[in-house]
């Protein structure tokens, strides 16, 4: 009741003061949120979101609503499990309805544009008045829950993963006092949602998977997940999967020709090796998590690669040492057609397994691959301190740590793929295994040294917006800058 008492005289004051139209609806906007009674709760009580306020309201009687509609619906209520058009619940009223208005969009039948005021006028409708409401938990979308029972000012969370059923946070120490609400919150609002869980820890650096508490829900972490026509079915709980990477997951198979071979050398569950061996390539995919490679070959199964996928459970160094040379050696001996790409999709740690290529092969072996350089797509994470270029960190990195210089000749792409937290970015560099890598030697200072360092960028460098970042005519040079 006292909602109604604040909305009747807030708007009186707006009236009577004349004042703006931003204002008023800014009242208006505030009381269409939870009550903030609910404030601090950290044991969810749903009877405690029950509030009445009273909304703009406009008869229809029996006028159709085929006709009025164009100029009701952009003025309409939109709230979760409300239903803007209702029957009138006056005994008097034989069967009409009425339409519930936004209020911070409509106070009187005024504030409604004129071509709209006589649609309606013209339908017989013209009868505005207000009505009390009662709104509830079921009203408010999660991110209001959420808002309105934290502490004024406080960080509320903002973002989530959806795998399958389950919902996945990363919540601040700050959050944790009311994770169990929020899990239970997330639980009810989010659709198709049995399980909610929070990640305990930093990703395992050997198996890429982390502790996780369930914070409502089912106790079952089993996943299927769909994924640009795919199908991935795996436990989230030992194995590494990331919603946010699925752009990347087709742009990378985009690359790969009809009689190339991918060599996915920390492979997962499959997100790069299934839709490339549905393409038809042939795929040698690895993963040293044995739950990942049993995930693996599940997958392939159940999307029915045909037997192009090849599933390896090594490490990632001894699989490129011995299946994936092997492998490029036995095809240059034949002549197949194609190229070959090799995928390292582990950001964190994929640098440090770029020394294998020093002493990948003998000269008379690199000779003979050299011919069709392999391709590399190395992915990484980079840091960046102030005005700093996130490509020219990512260049600098892989050469400090493959010990060459990426020369224009053997650069094929700097890519964004995705900001990972405030500064810290994660890229994909692909390069061609040329003969200056695998027989040549141009060193690289060994510290990742930025400051007063100018950088080549070719033609294929992408940034952010998609745009190239130089051409071979200006061939510009781009400064980079890192904090210690």
């Amino acid at each position: 009741m006292a909602v109604v008492g604040y909305l009747v005289a807030a708007l009186a004051t707006c009236n009577r003061r004349g004042l703006s139209r931003h204002i008023c609806n800014t009242v208006m906007a505030s009381l269409l949120v939870p009550p903030t009674s609910v404030r601090g709760m950290t044991k969810l009580d749903r009877s405690k979101f029950t509030t009445i306020v009273e909304l703009p309201v406009i008869r229809l009687g029996k006028a159709n609503l085929a006709r009025v509609m164009p100029a009701l619906k952009k003025y309409m209520l939109k709230m979760q499990k409300f239903k803007p058009i209702q029957k009138y619940d006056d005994a008097d009223d034989d069967g009409g309805k009425i339409a519930y208005l936004d209020p911070v969009k409509v106070q009187n039948f005024e504030d409604i544009d004129e071509s709209d005021q006589k649609l309606l006028s013209d339908n017989d409708v013209t009868d505005f008045f207000k009505k009390r409401v009662s709104l509830n938990y079921d009203n408010w979308p999660y991110d209001q829950v959420l808002k309105a029972v934290f502490p004024e000012g406080a960080e509320v969370p903002n973002s989530y993963s959806k795998i399958g059923h389950l919902v996945h946070l990363n919540l601040r120490d700050s959050q944790l006092p009311q994770k169990h609400l929020i899990g239970q919150v997330l639980l009810d609002k989010i659709s198709n949602t049995k399980t909610v869980v929070n990640k305990l820890n930093t990703i395992d650096t050997t198996y890429r998977h982390f502790a996780m508490e369930v914070l409502a829900g089912d106790k079952d972490t089993m996943v299927t997940v769909s994924e640009h026509g795919f199908q991935y079915k795996f436990d989230f709980a030992t194995v590494y999967w990331n919603p946010r990477l699925a752009t990347e997951h087709q742009a990378l198979v985009s690359f790969i020709k009809p009689h190339d071979v991918l060599y996915d050398v920390f492979a997962g569950v499959g997100p790069f090796a299934i839709p490339a061996g549905c393409k038809g390539n042939r795929v040698m995919a690895n993963d040293l998590n044995p739950e990942s490679y049993r995930w693996l070959i599940e997958n392939a199964k159940l999307n029915k690669t045909r037997g192009n996928v090849t599933a390896f459970n090594k490490d990632g160094r001894e699989f490129l040492k011995v299946e994936v040379k092997n492998d490029i050696l036995k095809r240059r001996d034949i002549g197949t057609e194609g190229s070959e790409h090799i995928a390292m999709n582990l950001p964190g740690m994929a640098v440090e397994f770029l020394d294998v290529f020093a002493d990948w092969f003998n000269r008379e072996e690199a000779e003979k691959v050299c011919r069709k350089p392999p391709i590399v797509h190395l992915y990484c994470f980079v840091k960046l301190g102030k005005d700093a270029d996130p490509h020219a960190l990512a260049k600098l990195l892989v050469e400090e740590k493959l010990g060459h210089t990426l020369t224009p000749e053997s650069l094929l792409t700097i890519h964004h793929v995705r900001n990972v937290s405030p500064n810290k970015e994660m890229m994909r560099v692909s390069f061609m295994l040329i003969s200056d890598i695998l027989i040549g030697y141009k060193p690289v200072a060994k510290k990742l040294k930025i400051d007063n360092t100018d950088l080549f960028l070719d033609e294929n460098v992408i940034g952010k917006d998609g745009k190239e970042q130089g051409t071979p005519q200006d061939q510009k040079c781009v400064q980079g800058s890192r904090s210690s």
